[in-house]
């Protein structure tokens, strides 16, 4: 595009990154001015230099030049994306984020930026590229992610919702939750334990792993199963380290077979720890019916209050499709913060 320049850089340079932060930031104290619900810097530079995970990230910073064109006169960061390169399954998918600040909307910014992923993409051998937006339902907030992809040739692949949930609740409120007969599902037992899997559920979280890739909902998207092992279970861990997270997580095990069938687990960044994120839960198929999923999300839910007296909130995102897990939330008291998209678009070849 005219007048605007998109360039990759490297993560390790602390004034480049800086300047691709701000941007972030700023975007996200915009969405969620209320506070709390924006990345930290450690997470996100932890996530651009990790080498060994399944995703690889590629950050792209966009300036405007002062003349119009050309190679002089670049001025401030108005605009970044983050390409997202999965390095074991779904090496056909590209994932992007993309944000520019205010000021400079509707002057192809945000377009030069997807051409150029979409350019990294094809090079990667990769045939679709995909995102996510997150758009508040507050009053006065204008959905502007949805034109934006529409115009760019991305369809919707499925339907999402935010919800969260404000802590710590009534007492009443908490005590019916720990005595709604779903919270004691019979024949299965709960263990929660806190940022590394035991070894002795080694195995069982990596066939976890594994259906957490087939037994969800997924939408339009068409993705890999994926392969799990120790070593990969021990990398995710390390990762969250390295992006100081804490994690706290309740599986459920069945107790005729004692294997492990169930999970859910919350992170909690401990430089903003108000604010706490719901990550992966799964009940296995042939496990559903039995309150597995209530049962767990309550027991992690005290537990995190617990062992972080700290958070505030807890937020989940849902597919819309998911009525039984939505259904649960609401049992919880989670209420509806934003609706989301995941759209995709189909990439020619390189």
């Amino acid at each position: 595009m005219a007048g605007v320049q998109v360039r990759r850089i490297d993560p390790r340079d602390e004034a480049a990154f800086d300047a691709w932060f701000e941007v972030l930031h700023v975007t996200d104290v915009e969405r969620w001015p209320d506070g709390g619900s924006g990345w930290q810097r450690v997470e996100r530079l932890a996530m651009a230099l990790n080498e060994d995970g399944p995703e690889e990230h590629r950050l792209l910073v966009a300036t405007t030049t002062g003349d119009g064109g050309g190679d002089g006169g670049a001025g401030a960061v108005v605009g970044i994306g983050d390409v997202e390169l999965f390095r074991r399954e779904n090496l056909h998918v590209a994932r992007l984020e993309v944000r520019v600040l205010p000021d400079a909307r509707r002057q192809g910014v945000g377009r030069a930026i997807v051409e150029v992923a979409e350019a990294m993409a094809r090079q990667g051998g990769r045939s679709e590229l995909c995102g996510m937006d997150d758009t508040p339902l507050r009053a006065g907030h204008v959905d502007t992610a949805k034109p934006f992809a529409e115009s760019l040739g991305f369809a919707v692949a499925q339907r999402m919702e935010r919800r969260r949930l404000s802590v710590p609740l009534p007492p009443a409120q908490l005590a019916a939750l720990e005595q709604d007969p779903r919270a004691r599902p019979a024949g299965y037992s709960l263990i929660t334990f806190g940022d590394r899997w035991p070894d002795e559920y080694l195995a069982d979280r990596c066939e976890l792993g594994r259906r957490m890739s087939t037994d969800v909902p997924t939408g339009e998207q068409e993705l890999d199963e994926e392969v799990w092992d120790g070593v990969r279970v021990r990398q995710v861990e390390a990762a969250l380290a390295a992006q100081d997270r804490a994690k706290v997580t309740t599986a459920a095990c069945h107790d005729d077979s004692g294997r492990l069938v169930a999970f859910t687990e919350v992170v909690i960044p401990r430089g903003a720890s108000s604010s706490a994120w719901q990550h992966d839960t799964l009940v296995m198929r042939e496990h559903r019916g039995h309150g597995l999923g209530f049962a767990m999300k309550v027991a992690n839910f005290v537990a995190v209050t617990r062992a972080h007296p700290e958070v505030r909130s807890i937020s989940t995102w849902n597919a819309a499709e998911n009525a039984h897990m939505i259904a649960v939330n609401d049992d919880m008291g989670f209420k509806v913060v934003s609706r989301a998209a995941y759209w995709q678009k189909r990439l020619d070849a390189p």
